[in-house]
C-alpha cells in the first residue's frame, strides 16, 4: 500500500502522513481538514468519487491535503517584472532564485506563506524587511525591491559577482592569509556597527552569508541579517567565531568554532596565528559575556592598533618529542650521570621555605595580617613555650634579657590564679629577679550567636560559571542574625526605621553611624576597638585594625564567603529564594523578625533578603574583576561609596537577590532597608 505524503508548510520538506513536526526545520504540522462531505443524495447523482488528476499529485496534492501546492518557478517564468533564470536554493524562510531585469541580475527570495500564518513571525518579518530597506552601505547587498503583502511576499537584492567566504575557504584556502582576515574583520565590524544602528543584528551570520566581490570588497547578504534585540557582545561573539573559522587550518573548523560550541568550550589559541590576533579572538570569544569586549568599537580599535604580521610572533603550542627506538635504547642503556642541579635547587628551596614557616613569624605576617616586624625565633626544644617577647638568654649591657617561659609554669598558672589575678594579667617568667614575660594575648569571650567561619579559599565574585578558587581568607566570627533594633538602641539613638520592633533588623542607618556603634560597643564590653578615626581638616579618615578583637563590619570577601557557606547556590543557602529570604514576592516592602527563614550551611540567617547589609569595602564596579590582592582582600584603597550586599524586601527573584549582586551607597547617609551584621576577628 502506498504511503500518503504531505509537505512542510514552512520549508517544503516532504513528510510522512502522520508526522507532527518537520524533521528539517522543526515546524509543527497542522493537518488541513478535508472538504466537507456532500449529502448522500448528491453523491448518488454524481456517481463514485473520481481520483485527483495526476498533475495535482505531482504538485503535492492528495486526498487528505488538497490545498497544498509547493511548485517552484521554472526558468523563463515571469515574476513581478523579473525573469527567472534558475533556482538557487531554499531555506526555512523561502525559495531563492537568480532572476534578471533590465539586463541586471538579482537574487529573488520568495517567502513561504507560512511566514505569515504566525503573528510573531509575520511581525518579525515585516520589521526585518522594513529596516533592511534603510541600510545604505557598500558592504551590504543593495536591496532593490520589497513586497510585504501576504500574497507572494518577496525580497529582491542585487546579485553580487564574487565568491562566498565559505567557498573561498574550501576552494582557494591559500588566499585566506592573516592579513586578508584582518582586512575582512575591519570591514565586517564597521558594517555591523551600521547594521546595529538600525536595530538589526548579525548574531546568525555565517560564512556562506558573506561574499568577496570581484573588487575584493566584503559584501554581507541580507540572509545574514536578523531582526533581534541582542546585546552588542553577542554580535561580537558571532564575529569572533567567524574569524576563528577563517583562520583555523583544521578541516572541521566550522564545527569546532561555531558560536554555540564556543559558549561551552574555552577558546584555545589558533596555531600559526599571531599572538596579537589570538588575544583579540579570546577577547571576543570568552564564554562569560561579562568578560568579553564591551563594544564593537573596542574590537575595531584593537585590530587597527595591531602590529604588522611580520613584526608579530606566531603562537605555536610546544611540540611533544617522541623518542624513536634507537633513542629509547640509548636512554635505557646509558642512564644520566652526574648531579641533577635542578632537583638540588628545588630541595634547597623547600627546606628554606619550611625553615621560614617553622622558625620565623612569616606565617602571621602573611596570613594573619600581623603588624609586627619580621623576627627569627631560632631553634627551641619541644618542652618550652615561647611568649611574644621571649629570646634566648644572653647579656646585653650587663642585664639579662627575658628568657623562655617554662611550659610547666604556664600550665600550673592555668590551674590556679596568683593572688586572685586572671590569667591574662599573670607575670610568668624565669627565676631572674625583676624580669617578667609579656602577658598572653587577650581572647575575649564570644557570644553564642556568633558563628565561626573557618579559614579557607573560595571563588570571590564567581559562581557556577567558574568553579576555580581565587581568594584565601582567614577565619573570623560573624553574627547569625542581622543587628536588631533592640541591640542598636542600647548604644545609639533610635533609627528612622520603616517598621519598629525589638526583634526587627535595624535599617536606614548610615555606614559611619555603624562605625561609631562598633567602637562604642567594643569599649563598653572591654574589647579593643577595630576602627581608628582621624581628622584631616574637615575630612574624617577611618581605618580598620583587623587584628583587634572588637566589633566591626565584614569585608566584602568575608561577607560573600559566609553567604556561600561552601556551596554554589544562586541565593544564600538555596536556589529557591522563598526558602531562605524575605523578599518582594513573600513580604512586599515589609521587614520581618530576624531568623524566621531557613539558615545556610554555616547557620546564618537572612544573608539574602529582609534588609541589605553594609560591608567595610569602598565600592568599585571593576574591583572583583581586576583585583590584585588575593589573600584577605579588604577592597580598594579609596572611593566615594561603600559596598552593600544581600538584597532586601524590595527585591524580587533574580538579579538583585542573587548572591553575587553588588550594590553601593553613600556612607554618610542612611538608606531604607539597608542594615548590617557584626563581625569579630577573635
Amino acid at each position: 500500500m502506498e504511503t500518503k505524503m504531505k509537505y512542510c508548510l514552512n520549508c517544503g520538506t516532504q513528510l510522512p502522513e502522520k508526522a507532527k513536526f518537520c524533521v528539517a526545520c522543526g515546524e509543527e504540522q497542522v493537518t488541513i481538514a478535508p472538504a466537507l462531505e456532500k449529502p448522500a443524495s448528491d453523491t448518488a447523482k454524481q456517481g463514485p468519487p473520481q481520483p485527483p488528476p495526476a498533475s495535482e499529485k505531482a504538485q503535492g496534492k492528495s486526498e487528505q491535503y488538497p490545498t497544498l501546492s509547493l511548485h517552484t518557478l521554472e526558468p523563463g517564468a515571469e515574476f513581478h517584472g523579473y525573469t527567472i533564470i534558475r533556482l538557487m536554493n531554499k531555506d526555512s524562510e523561502g525559495m531563492k532564485y537568480i532572476a534578471s531585469k533590465n539586463n541586471q541580475e538579482y537574487i529573488i527570495k520568495v517567502f513561504h506563506k507560512s511566514r505569515y500564518m504566525d503573528i510573531n513571525k509575520m511581525l518579525n518579518q515585516q520589521m526585518l524587511l522594513s529596516r533592511i530597506n534603510l541600510l545604505d552601505s557598500e558592504h551590504i547587498a543593495k536591496v532593490e525591491e520589497i513586497n510585504q503583502s501576504h500574497n507572494e511576499a518577496f525580497l529582491a537584492t542585487r546579485f553580487v559577482q564574487g565568491t562566498s567566504l565559505d567557498k573561498l575557504k574550501k576552494q582557494n584556502s591559500q588566499r585566506i592569509t592573516e592579513d586578508f582576515v584582518r582586512d575582512v574583520a575591519i570591514q565586517l565590524i564597521k558594517t555591523t556597527m551600521i547594521i546595529r544602528k538600525h536595530g538589526l543584528s548579525v548574531n546568525k551570520l555565517l560564512l556562506s552569508s558573506m561574499m568577496i566581490d570581484d573588487a575584493g570588497k566584503l559584501v554581507i547578504l541580507s540572509s545574514g541579517i536578523t531582526y533581534d534585540d541582542t546585546d552588542e557582545r553577542e554580535d561580537i561573539h558571532t564575529i569572533g567565531a567567524i574569524l576563528a573559522q577563517l583562520l583555523s587550518k583544521h578541516t572541521l573548523s566550522q564545527s569546532l568554532y561555531r558560536p554555540e560550541r564556543l559558549l561551552e568550550v574555552k577558546f584555545q589559541y589558533l596555531h600559526d596565528v599571531t599572538n596579537s590576533f589570538n588575544k583579540i579572538l579570546a577577547m571576543c570569544l570568552h564564554r562569560n559575556i561579562l568578560h568579553r569586549a564591551t563594544s564593537l568599537q573596542q574590537v575595531l580599535d584593537s585590530l587597527q592598533k595591531m602590529p604588522a604580521y611580520d613584526e608579530n610572533d606566531l603562537w605555536r603550542e610546544q611540540e611533544k618529542h617522541t623518542l624513536g627506538m634507537d633513542e629509547l635504547e640509548r636512554e635505557i642503556i646509558k642512564p644520566r650521570l652526574g648531579v641533577e642541579w635542578g632537583f638540588v635547587a628545588l630541595v634547597v628551596v623547600v627546606l628554606l621555605l619550611t625553615a621560614l614557616f617553622l622558625f620565623t613569624n612569616i606565617f602571621s605576617i602573611i596570613f594573619r595580617r600581623s603588624d609586627k616586624p619580621f623576627t627569627f625565633s631560632g631553634f627551641t626544644s619541644s618542652d618550652t613555650l615561647k611568649t611574644d617577647t621571649a629570646q634566648s638568654n644572653h647579656r646585653v649591657g650587663g642585664e639579662v634579657s627575658p628568657s623562655q617561659t617554662e611550659y610547666g609554669m604556664l600550665k600550673s598558672a592555668q590551674r590556679q590564679s596568683l593572688q586572685g589575678q586572671p590569667l591574662d594579667r599573670l607575670n610568668i617568667g624565669t627565676s631572674t629577679a625583676g624580669k617578667t614575660a609579656k602577658p598572653a594575648v587577650k581572647q575575649a569571650p564570644m557570644p553564642d550567636y556568633m558563628v565561626h567561619i573557618p579559614a579557607g579559599s573560595f571563588g570571590f565574585g564567581r559562581l557556577k560559571e567558574n568553579l576555580n578558587h581565587n581568594v584565601s581568607q582567614n577565619g573570623f566570627y560573624i553574627s547569625k542574625y542581622e543587628l536588631t533594633q533592640k541591640e542598636w538602641v542600647k548604644y545609639m539613638k533610635p533609627a528612622a526605621v520603616s517598621l519598629a520592633g525589638d526583634n526587627l533588623p535595624v535599617e536606614n542607618i548610615s555606614w559611619e553611624s555603624i562605625i561609631t556603634y562598633c567602637n562604642g560597643r567594643s569599649k563598653a564590653e572591654g574589647l579593643d576597638p577595630a576602627y581608628r578615626i582621624e581628622f584631616k581638616g574637615k575630612e574624617r579618615i577611618i581605618s580598620c585594625n583587623f587584628n583587634a578583637n572588637g566589633w566591626r563590619l565584614p569585608t566584602e570577601a568575608e561577607w560573600e564567603m559566609a553567604a556561600k557557606a561552601g556551596a554554589l547556590f544562586e541565593y544564600s543557602g538555596s536556589d529557591n529564594h522563598n526558602d531562605i529570604s524575605w523578599n518582594r514576592d513573600n513580604s512586599p516592602a515589609r521587614i520581618q523578625p530576624v531568623g524566621k527563614k531557613n539558615a545556610n550551611t554555616f547557620g546564618l540567617f537572612d544573608m539574602t533578603g529582609n534588609v541589605s547589609e553594609w560591608c567595610w569595602d569602598w565600592y568599585d564596579a571593576n574591583y572583583i574583576r581586576a583585583q590584585q590582592r588575593f589573600i584577605n582582600p579588604s577592597g580598594p584603597d579609596t572611593g566615594s561609596q561603600r559596598v552593600i550586599r544581600g538584597g532586601n524586601v524590595m527585591n524580587g527573584e533574580g538579579r538583585n537577590l542573587n548572591i553575587l549582586y553588588r550594590d553601593k551607597g553613600n556612607p554618610n547617609r542612611g538608606i531604607p532597608y539597608v542594615g548590617f551584621r557584626l563581625v569579630r576577628s577573635r
